[in-house]
């Protein structure tokens, strides 16, 4: 089987796990960087989607784990002194640097080339700023709670928050791309870079953490990458494979100082991977570890 469309769910640290998977498929032939024409993702899946379509999951990883390396703590609370300077909250930086690390003119140009789209969340008229923010993140956490960690949130949408799409073709230089990334996974206090064209928005993940809906329109199969493994059992879809992790991960989503449990993290992805990609190139039912 070969898939031409891929979707990166996001998930925070825990997205790692899709990059060990990407590498995994290929070392066992099933090479997705040359088949897939289009990547849909948000929030951090939206990182991991970038290094896989280039080709860069290693890269990536070790640029992941150098900055957590330096990185001792996820609260930096020295910095409420008045005399220090930097942030409480590391995140936004690093996220950042990770970015600007990985992405140059020449990676641009070849992101350009394939079909890349990130879902971003539009503020209503009536309720922005950081009212807004507290707002939706309220409502999703709240759902998830009670709705036992739902695949597709609908809660954020109902009161007004809108799907906005940016696309890498748009971008025209390698801090466009990097802005619209972090606009994509805008979650405050922890990522507060949140502005997409002039205005501002949220993570993707608050109207839908899968957004299967970027693909809706793409011909050929679609593979669906998760980011952790879930209690409920995933959709059946036409057209749609759906992965995720075969163990619970174990880091958290907003853990920026554990290179540990990113390798770790990598490493599971990385025999999912593997499994999966044997079961495709021989034609066997897709493994079920991973569904």
């Amino acid at each position: 089987m070969k898939f031409r469309n891929a979707i990166f769910a996001g998930g925070g640290s825990r997205c790692v796990w899709q990059l060990g998977f990407w590498e995994g498929a290929k070392e066992a032939g099933l090479d997705l960087q040359s088949s897939v024409k289009f990547a849909g993702s948000t929030s951090a899946g939206c990182a991991m989607a970038s290094a896989a379509v280039l080709d860069r999951s290693h890269d990536a990883l070790t640029i992941f784990r150098d900055l957590t390396a330096k990185n001792p703590k996820n609260i930096h609370w020295n910095n409420l002194n008045p005399f220090k300077r930097g942030a409480l909250l590391p995140h936004g930086r690093m996220y950042r640097d990770a970015m600007s690390e990985l992405i140059g003119s020449n990676e641009l140009a070849a992101l350009k080339r394939t079909s890349l789209h990130f879902l971003m969340s539009d503020y209503p008229r009536w309720l922005t700023g950081a009212l807004g923010a507290a707002t939706a993140l309220c409502l999703y956490g709240v759902e998830k709670t009670l709705r036992k960690d739902p695949i597709h949130p609908k809660w954020p949408a109902r009161a007004g928050f809108k799907p906005l799409i940016g696309r890498a073709a748009d971008c025209h230089t390698p801090k466009d791309f990097i802005d619209m990334v972090l606009a994509a996974s805008c979650v405050p206090p922890v990522l507060p870079d949140g502005r997409f064209r002039d205005r501002k928005v949220l993570d993707g993940g608050l109207i839908e953490n899968i957004p299967v809906r970027l693909a809706n329109d793409q011909p050929g199969e679609t593979l669906v990458l998760l980011s952790r493994k879930y209690r409920r059992e995933l959709p059946a879809t036409k057209r749609v494979t759906w992965v995720q992790p075969s163990k619970p991960i174990k880091i958290d989503k907003f853990d920026y100082a554990n290179p540990d449990g990113l390798q770790e993290t990598f490493e599971i992805g990385l025999d999912d991977g593997q499994a999966f990609g044997r079961s495709c190139v021989l034609g066997r039912e897709t493994y079920s570890s991973a569904r």
